[in-house]
């Protein structure tokens, strides 16, 4: 099955119905303020594997390079030998902060309305649909150069294949500049949805 189709294929699995009721604007209440600090200001959000093939750690890397804000990084990182290396690596690093699932639904979607960039490190297809969501939430998004990620947003996003790629884009964002691309994102989506026949 090619990327297309895969695509395609999740876009049938995640129609717009289910996507309003699943993906929730959500304000900042003094509770999330007291679990993530990090709320004050901007931070990047990742919701991820964190599989080797997907090189977290090179996104880490740029962040911490970049030393400017934080990253927010969600996933199962105890589920394998590479996760687990990144939690010993960056749990005690200011810039890189690291949330292990399960996370309830309103933490998730708080996470993700209140970003400042999303970044998509999945070199390959993204089973979890997270970067579908992203689209729909009108996130601005960087992504890895993968076709996958390349037709899902229509070529449309960031790209970035190398670390020095990550960290050019990271240093040419700013408010206004990301507002656009979330927006762009959300019509990016509605018109794949709209190529298949899937908007009701």
């Amino acid at each position: 099955m090619d990327a297309s189709t895969l695509f395609q294929q999740q876009l049938i699995e995640m129609p717009k119905a289910l996507l309003q009721q699943k993906c929730l604007h959500e304000i900042v209440q003094t509770k999330d303020h007291t679990l993530y600090p990090f709320l004050y200001g901007p931070y990047a959000l990742m919701i991820t594997d964190p599989e080797p093939e997907n090189d977290i750690h090179i996104v880490f890397d740029c962040f911490v390079k970049l030393n400017q804000y934080p990253i927010v990084a969600v996933g199962n990182f105890k589920s394998n030998a590479y996760g687990q290396a990144l939690l010993e690596k960056y749990s005690d690093n200011n810039l890189i902060k690291l949330i292990e699932l399960p996370v309830q639904p309103r933490t998730i979607n708080m996470l993700r309305s209140n970003c400042f960039i999303y970044i998509d490190a999945h070199h390959f297809v993204n089973n979890t649909t997270s970067l579908i969501e992203a689209m729909f939430m009108q996130l601005p998004i960087i992504a890895f150069s993968s076709i996958y990620n390349q037709l899902a947003t229509d070529y449309k996003a960031l790209y970035y294949k190398r670390a020095q790629d990550l960290l050019e884009i990271l240093q040419t964002l700013h408010p206004t500049r990301t507002a656009n691309f979330g927006s762009a994102m959300k019509k990016t989506l509605t018109d794949q949805m709209e190529r298949f026949h899937l908007v009701h």
